[in-house]
């Protein structure tokens, strides 16, 4: 059986659509002419990345008055990273309420951070290793 290691983010976003204006890819990015300071999404700008190929990172925007496992139980390999992140995410004792998951292959992110903005905040959590 293989193992993934994964970056693992968890935030707290004002209303789904921060969250994915955040996240998603920036349509122009493939359209307009290189730049400096272009970056594939808001999410690559904060890990200070150009581009990365999104078949190796998964995100969502969940309910935030749901549990844990209620609310990211239904991503990939779920079962497996759940109860290290329930428990990293029990240390660290936010202040904040969750309702966003991001995801990521390690090999996609060399340094991961975390990023607080106005009304958002997204905490790097740390690597998680499952089976594949």
């Amino acid at each position: 059986m293989d193992k993934e290691t994964s970056h693992f983010w968890l935030g707290y976003f004002k209303n789904e659509e921060d969250f994915y204006d955040f996240v998603e890819e920036d349509e122009n990015f493939y359209i307009e002419e290189e730049t400096d300071d272009q970056y594939v999404s808001k999410f690559a700008e904060s890990q200070n990345i150009k581009w990365f190929d999104d078949d190796f990172i998964e995100y969502g925007f969940e309910n935030e008055n749901l549990g844990i496992y209620e609310k990211f139980s239904e991503y990939s390999y779920a079962d497996q990273w759940l109860p290290i992140l329930e428990s990293k995410l029990n240390e660290l004792s936010l202040d904040t309420p969750v309702n966003a998951i991001i995801f990521a292959s390690r090999f996609v992110i060399p340094n991961p951070v975390s990023v607080e903005q106005d009304d958002n905040k997204l905490y790097y959590i740390g690597e998680i290793e499952f089976d594949v």
